[in-house]
C-alpha cells in the first residue's frame, strides 16, 4: 500500500520554496512521500497572446516544460532531486489542481507558502489559500518562512464541535516533530441576545477539553478578549512558530474563536498556521458539550 503523501503547492516564489522545504521536513519525519504541485491556470490564453494566436499541443507541452525548468531552479536547494523530478505540473485553476492531487493521492496534508506574488505570476497566498481552506478535506499548513526542526506549536481551542479534531491534530503534529505544545482558549463574550453568561465557555473547556491535552496546567491558558488579537498576542508572547486552528461553520457560536478568525489569521499570518477542517455534524446543537472519556 502506497504511503499517503504530503502535498505542497509551488509557484517559483521564495515563499513557496520555504513551503516546499517545510513539507519535505514533515514528510521525512512522518516517513511519507512529498509531492510538489504546480498549476498553470490558463496556458492556452497565455500562448495565444504571446504569438500567432494558434495553440498546439506541442506549444502547450513546451510551456509546461519551461515552467518545470524554472521551478526546478528555485527548488533545487529545498528538497531532494527525486522529489523535484516527480513534481506534478498541470493546467487548471490552482485550487482545482491542488484539490485533485490531494484527492488522487489520498494526501494527509497540504502545505502552501504565504501570500506573496511570485516571479511566475502565480499567487498561492490570499485568494488561493482562502479558496482551498473552504473546500479541502485535509489539514492545510500555510507557512510564513522556514520552520525550526522542533517548532513551538500553539493550539487555539474553542468550545465547539471543532475542538476535539483540532486538539488531536495539534498533538499529533507536535509529537511528529518533537515540539513543545501550548493551548489557548479565548473567551469572547457572547451577544446579549444569546442569553449566556459572559464566560460561558470556561467551564466546558476546563472540564471537558483541558484534561485530554497532555500538558502541565501552566501550558493551558484562558484569556478574555477579541479572539484574533488575543491569539496573535499569545502566540507572540509564547514565541509560537505554528498556530493550530479549526475551520468550521459561520454561526455566531462557531465564530467565537474559530471560523472567521481562521481567515483573519491566514490574511495576517503572524506565523505558520495549520488549519484543521471540521465539517459540521448533522443535527449539531449550537453549544457543544464534550466528555473527555469520549475521546478514546
Amino acid at each position: 500500500m502506497t504511503a499517503q503523501p504530503i502535498v505542497v503547492g509551488v509557484d517559483g516564489s521564495t515563499e513557496s520554496a520555504s513551503a516546499a522545504s517545510v513539507a519535505w521536513m514533515l514528510a521525512r519525519a512522518a516517513d511519507v512521500p512529498c509531492r510538489l504541485v504546480y498549476a498553470i491556470d490558463d496556458v492556452n490564453a497565455s500562448l495565444a497572446m504571446a504569438g500567432t494566436g494558434v495553440v498546439t499541443e506541442a506549444l502547450q507541452l513546451a510551456a509546461l516544460a519551461g515552467a518545470r525548468a524554472e521551478l526546478r531552479a528555485s527548488l533545487q536547494d529545498c528538497v531532494a532531486p527525486a522529489v523535484v523530478d516527480a513534481m506534478v505540473v498541470s493546467t487548471g485553476a490552482t485550487a482545482d489542481v491542488l484539490e485533485a492531487v490531494v484527492d488522487e493521492t489520498d494526501a494527509t496534508m497540504l502545505v502552501l507558502g504565504g501570500k506573496h506574488h511570485s516571479k511566475l505570476g502565480r499567487w498561492l497566498g490570499g485568494s488561493t489559500v482562502q479558496g482551498v481552506v473552504r473546500r479541502l478535506p485535509v489539514p492545510l499548513l500555510v507557512t510564513a518562512g522556514e520552520l525550526p526542526i522542533h517548532p513551538r506549536v500553539m493550539v487555539a481551542v474553542d468550545a465547539s464541535y471543532a475542538a476535539l479534531p483540532t486538539i488531536r491534530q495539534a498533538i499529533a503534529f507536535a509529537r511528529l516533530l518533537g515540539s513543545p505544545l501550548h493551548a489557548l482558549h479565548v473567551i469572547d463574550p457572547p451577544p446579549a441576545i444569546a442569553e449566556l453568561p459572559r464566560d460561558w465557555s470556561r467551564a466546558i473547556v476546563e472540564r471537558d477539553l483541558w484534561p485530554i491535552i497532555p500538558l502541565v496546567e501552566r501550558g493551558k491558558v484562558i484569556r478574555e478578549g477579541v479572539p484574533l488579537a488575543t491569539i496573535v498576542d499569545e502566540a507572540a508572547a509564547w514565541r509560537a512558530d505554528v498556530i493550530v486552528v479549526g475551520s468550521h461553520g459561520k454561526g455566531w457560536v462557531d465564530r467565537l474563536l474559530i471560523g472567521s478568525v481562521t481567515e483573519d489569521l491566514l490574511n495576517n499570518l503572524p506565523c505558520a498556521v495549520l488549519v484543521v477542517p471540521v465539517p459540521k455534524p448533522e443535527g449539531h446543537e449550537a453549544v457543544a458539550h464534550y466528555s473527555a472519556a469520549a475521546v478514546g
